[in-house]
């Protein structure tokens, strides 16, 4: 959440402490505490007075106990934590940086080169390409993220994804009565999702 805020402000991701983007006061380390620091301030700079909402103590706080539920392998952590950045940025722009994402693909390509997560990741790629460029039905930021999440889920759970991620981009579609949709918001739902699912029936097994 950090890193999108500093993007779409355009401010330096390296040079600059955390700050207000209200006042532009500097915020102290007991101000930077996740999830606590929003529950004693209430959601509100302690300088200014100014409402930055209870949304970032709630999404950390869902992102950790999701974490600790579904993330089992250091490789989905990452894929998470790239998508989560990806999926805020999609929501509040509606165009992602895409190209932050290639690093990880390389490497997801490398350890996968023997598995057919590559081969579904190479057709899927394919499949996606035709609706971007052929049926403009997607956004060319969608492709990496796509590929990211072949390569990283298995066969049986992709096609689930697939379908979940679809159905809640077509009920926001219905419920909004809009036209287009940042679509990897639903692309990180329908995987957790997904992954949520997996884990319950292994457990239940």
């Amino acid at each position: 959440m950090c890193l999108n805020d500093r993007l779409t402000h355009h401010v330096s991701l390296w040079r600059q402490r955390s700050f207000c983007f209200h006042c532009g006061h500097v915020l102290a380390g007991y101000d930077l505490i996740p999830i606590l620091a929003t529950c004693l301030t209430l959601g509100r700079c302690r300088y200014c007075q100014y409402k930055f909402g209870w949304h970032y103590g709630c999404l950390e706080l869902l992102g950790g106990l999701i974490g600790t539920w579904l993330f089992f392998e250091p490789r989905l952590w990452v894929t998470a934590m790239l998508l989560f950045f990806m999926a805020i940025e999609d929501w509040a722009l509606q165009r992602i940086h895409a190209n932050l994402l290639l690093p990880w693909l390389v490497y997801l390509s490398w350890v996968n080169w023997a598995q057919p997560q590559l081969l579904i990741a190479g057709i899927l790629g394919l499949a996606c390409l035709f609706l971007i460029y052929c049926r403009q039905a997607m956004g060319s930021g969608d492709l990496p993220v796509l590929l990211t999440l072949a390569l990283v889920t298995s066969a049986n759970t992709l096609p689930l994804m697939l379908l979940l991620s679809a159905l809640l981009a077509y009920s926001y579609l219905r419920l909004k009565n809009a036209k287009s949709a940042p679509f990897v918001p639903f692309l990180l739902l329908g995987w957790l999702l997904s992954l949520g699912i997996e884990k319950a029936i292994t457990v239940a097994l």
